[in-house]
């Protein structure tokens, strides 16, 4: 690899070759095409998005052919957005790459564009000189050429390499928008969380995905929720041996706090005799069962009842993998649809298959309540799930439930029904389900209630 412009990059480290050939790649899967970039510009697009103090090398010991790269980078390291962002990018390989592997999507994209499409000749020329200057083994000459007809031409060149650095900015920071908000949503950022969920391996799958409209609608509307990361309902025992939590008084010799100890002999064993030793409080958390979500999609639900919907499972599953809990989640209609599982230790790639699917559902068809009810009921006896003792139910559906058959398939499985009922009521389900919940705003306050239910 040919040497960068940012100090204090090793150029020649397996690692940083690796980022160069990584991105890429990426791009490559992003594109669909191959393109040959100068990885070096590309190891120096990510660094200073990753690195906390990205610093340049002088303008007079780049080589001339590298003039365009320069300018460019010069731009991102200046520009309000990536500094903005930094909060964000640094240290976070995941968001750096998309930064990266979008940017230079984007900004070939739009270079192509006016070289294709421009009705001035100056302007398809600098567009050509630009695209000419990214390129492996880029070659000066022409450079040298068109700075000799006239001052106009490298005026042209500059506007045109402002103009299209900052829309391909703009189009990347709305793409590792979303790449971060996916991160900060399965829960993998928070405190107490373990590693982040870093998504490197599949950025591509990422950015496509975050390019879907409704994708995009829902992590947006998560990314508001300034709680989403701090939802967690262990619940807890009172243990002699767990973990300490408090002081209390007592008589339980094995909690006894160590300075009672030092007390006189006649006053302790008083103070024994008398239940008023100070001990500690100690505690264990309780371990919790899988979150099991059946979701209605019928046509009732279309637009932005779907949509919440959507963005309630997402957050469920981002408590789920919060509290080391297996995810299940069905959509059904008229019918019941296949049974999605993410397992408490699921790779990337699971979680990235299920916002694909949550993604591409679309509401239609009617709504049987009963029926979807009585096979998450059968999952749960035939051993399709484990550990599953809460049945959380979305719909909107104001069908007559059978409560005799839905009340016995919740007890031969030993389950409980959270029902939520979105924007309606209906009697039948109200009577039969153990938690009843009715929603009307589809605000964030509706969905933190029916996550912390």
């Amino acid at each position: 690899m040919s040497d960068g412009m940012l100090r204090g990059v090793d150029y020649e480290d397996p690692i940083v070759k690796f980022r160069g050939e990584r991105i890429l790649y990426t791009l490559k899967k992003v594109s669909g095409r191959e393109m040959q970039l100068d990885p070096s510009f590309l190891v120096d697009t990510f660094y200073i998005h990753y690195l906390p103090l990205p610093l340049m090398s002088t303008k007079s010991d780049v080589p001339e052919d590298k003039g365009v790269m320069y300018s460019l980078l010069n731009s991102i390291v200046s520009s309000d957005l990536v500094i903005k962002n930094r909060e964000y990018s640094i240290a976070n390989s995941a968001v750096s790459v998309a930064l990266t592997v979008s940017y230079m999507q984007h900004l070939i994209e739009e270079l192509e564009k006016i070289k294709r499409t421009s009705q001035s000749q100056e302007e398809r020329d600098a567009a050509e000189q630009i695209l000419n200057g990214l390129m492996k083994n880029a070659s000066s000459g022409q450079g040298r050429e068109q700075r000799a007809r006239d001052k106009n031409t490298q005026q042209n060149l500059e506007k045109l390499l402002k103009q299209a650095h900052e829309k391909a900015m703009s189009k990347a920071m709305e793409d590792a928008n979303a790449v971060k908000n996916m991160q900060k949503i399965v829960g993998g950022n928070g405190a107490g969380t373990g590693s982040m969920l870093n998504f490197e391996g599949e950025i591509h799958e990422v950015l496509r995905l975050s390019r879907n409209t409704e994708i995009r609608k829902i992590l947006e509307f998560l990314s508001g929720l300034p709680k989403l990361g701090s939802i967690s309902k262990k619940k807890t025992t009172r243990y002699s041996r767990g973990e300490l939590f408090g002081y209390e008084e007592g008589d339980d010799i094995e909690r006894i706090v160590s300075s009672e100890l030092a007390l006189p002999d006649e006053l302790f064993y008083l103070k024994l005799a008398e239940g008023q030793v100070l001990l500690y409080q100690k505690q264990v958390k309780e371990s919790v069962g899988p979150i099991y979500l059946l979701l209605d999609k019928s046509g009732s639900m279309d637009g932005e009842k779907i949509i919440w919907a959507k963005a309630v499972a997402l957050a469920l599953y981002s408590r789920a993998r919060r509290e080391n809990r297996d995810f299940y989640l069905r959509f059904f209609d008229n019918i019941p649809y296949p049974l999605i599982k993410v397992m408490r230790n699921a790779k990337s790639k699971d979680i990235i298959k299920m916002i694909e699917y949550i993604g591409k559902i679309r509401g239609g068809g009617g709504t049987d309540i009963s029926r979807s009810v009585i096979s998450a009921c059968e999952d749960i006896k035939e051993g399709h799930v484990k550990g599953v003792s809460e049945i959380i139910l979305l719909t909107d559906g104001e069908d007559k439930i059978a409560e005799t058959t839905v009340r016995r398939s919740l007890r031969d499985s030993n389950s409980t029904l959270v029902a939520v009922m979105i924007r309606g009521d209906n009697a039948d389900l109200r009577r039969v389900a153990d938690t009843y919940l009715a929603t009307y705003k589809l605000d964030h306050d509706d969905l933190l209630r029916v996550v912390e239910a």
